[in-house]
């Protein structure tokens, strides 16, 4: 499925699950600051200070850093309603085409999170009860748009889309 001859294709691999990685390590630490704060919460009376605002930040995180390794894994879903009655040469053309116009967007979304960035840096805009500033999480936002728009570039240009409906 992935051609791991081409450079490229190696280095993006090692950078998304690296990005990967950071967002599974977010999720473990949620798990837990989630658990912490529900036994305080049921135990002792005394619940985590700040909880909604990591929640927030982490599922942000986990989205957007662990899209790109979903997306080179070839892990998304397909509609195959259509897809598995085309030809293969068909639906390989739908599919880089669906990753060209997805790489569009997701470029879009990572010029708007840099715009927004700087916005908010310069309203010094930040969470309700931590008080941590919005500013860096958008640049999170933007790098993982990035990253998984190269991965649908990819898709496009080099890698070989999967032929399910040849099997």
């Amino acid at each position: 499925m992935i051609q791991e001859e081409n450079r490229v294709v190696r280095i993006t691999n090692i950078v998304v699950t690296a990005a990967a990685y950071i967002a599974g390590f977010v999720l473990l630490a949620l798990m837990l600051l989630t658990t912490a704060d529900v036994l305080g919460r049921y135990f002792f009376n005394l619940p985590l200070t700040g909880v909604f605002d990591l929640t927030h930040f982490a599922v942000l995180i986990m989205t957007f850093l662990g899209l790109a390794y979903c997306g080179f894994q070839g892990g998304h879903i397909v509609i195959e309603l259509l897809y598995n009655r085309l030809k293969p040469a068909t639906a390989r053309m739908l599919l880089r085409l669906v990753n060209l116009v997805g790489c569009i967007l997701f470029l879009v979304i990572a010029w708007r999170a840099v715009v927004q960035s700087l916005d908010v840096r310069e309203f010094e805009e930040a969470s309700q009860l931590l008080m941590i500033p919005y500013y860096p999480f958008y640049w999170v936002l933007a790098f993982g748009s990035v990253l998984f728009a190269w991965v649908m570039a990819l898709r496009v240009f080099v890698l070989e889309p999967e032929k399910e409906n040849e099997k």
